[in-house]
């Protein structure tokens, strides 16, 4: 099983890596910029993808609008995925729950390593 983390912020995806390395998760982790490039990754691997940590808002497609996409494709939308985002209203929350009714969790930045691998670990393999 991989692991995909799409964030358009570098230094982010550093932090999500370095949360799951630290927990010693031994899974293969992949990484995305934005939508666009998480679809590219996905045609390649998506039988392999376990778990997606997506972040809300990147350039080109965000975070959502590759969630909706992806609950529209029968073989991507059963791959659980977590919102890793800085949006924090509840608005935002009842938006990507309506989108995607089996979001495996939402979290918002600033987190701590442990919330985000308590979310985390029901879906390791």
């Amino acid at each position: 099983m991989k692991i995909l983390v799409v964030d358009d912020s570098t230094l982010d995806r550093k932090l999500l890596i370095r949360s799951l390395v630290k927990a010693e998760i031994q899974q293969e982790i992949l990484q995305a910029e934005d939508g666009e490039q998480a679809l590219e990754v996905l045609a390649e691997n998506y039988k392999d993808i376990g778990l997606i940590l997506l972040d809300w808002q990147m350039p080109k497609m965000n975070g959502i609008e590759l969630m909706s996409g992806m609950m529209r494709i029968p073989m991507l939308s059963s791959i659980p995925i977590i919102m890793v985002t800085a949006s924090a209203s509840e608005d935002n929350k009842k938006l990507a729950r309506g989108i995607n009714p089996n979001l495996a969790g939402y979290i918002v930045k600033p987190y701590k390593p442990d919330e985000l691998l308590q979310v985390i670990k029901p879906y390791l393999k």
